[in-house]
């Protein structure tokens, strides 16, 4: 299985630039994206496309420490707005590397998206 991996911006009191960590839909790799997760990790979209109804996105979920299955969360990312997705239990969507993983059912460059984490408070 090919997943993209995508860089978690830090986003702490400092501010941080979003635009730079953005990557298109496009660059999904055949199975999707994936991004590391520790329970603070949210995922930011901004679907771009002019018209239409935009992106199906589907999350895939793991058996927890008990054996029961959090198998898929599909979500519609409608045409020129922007979503935020989280925070994820880890012991319900990361895989055993530690990373959520998901996948959208169109690769267009005008979906960008980024993982952020939360960090501690200061």
């Amino acid at each position: 299985m090919a997943y993209t991996t995508l860089t978690v911006l830090a986003a702490d009191i400092d501010g941080d630039e979003l635009i730079a960590l953005q990557v298109g839909a496009d660059t999904q790799g055949t199975s999707g994206f994936r991004f590391a997760n520790d329970g603070k990790t949210l995922l930011f979209v901004m679907d771009q496309l002019a018209a239409g109804a935009g992106d199906t996105l589907t999350f895939t979920g793991v058996n927890d420490k008990f054996g029961r299955a959090e198998t898929t969360l599909t979500r519609t990312v409608t045409a020129q707005k922007m979503y935020i997705y989280g925070p994820f239990d880890p012991g319900l969507w990361n895989d055993a590397e530690g990373y959520v993983r998901f996948a959208f059912t169109t690769k267009d460059a005008k979906t960008t998206l980024m993982a952020i984490r939360c960090a501690n408070p200061q």
